[in-house]
């Protein structure tokens, strides 16, 4: 999962998903303004690199951690 930046519209979503889904290391790519969720072997750095070559921000989205059971 990542983050994204500087996303707006339906434009910067689909220029965003279609360089990622183009990857051969991809398999499924769901965009959406502020997310990515992409399924496949493809490292982070990777789908981060071809997000800023599309001329976006990106960024590993941090999960919030599980609370501690008492």
């Amino acid at each position: 999962n990542l983050t994204l930046d500087g996303l707006t519209c339906g434009h910067c979503v689909k220029r965003v998903k279609e360089p990622l889904e183009q990857r051969p290391d991809v398999e499924l790519a769901e965009v959406t303004p502020t997310e990515a969720h992409v399924t496949g072997s493809a490292s982070a750095e990777a789908l981060i690199d071809t997000i800023k070559k599309a001329a976006y921000g990106a960024e590993l989205s941090h999960t919030k951690a599980k609370p501690l059971a008492e």
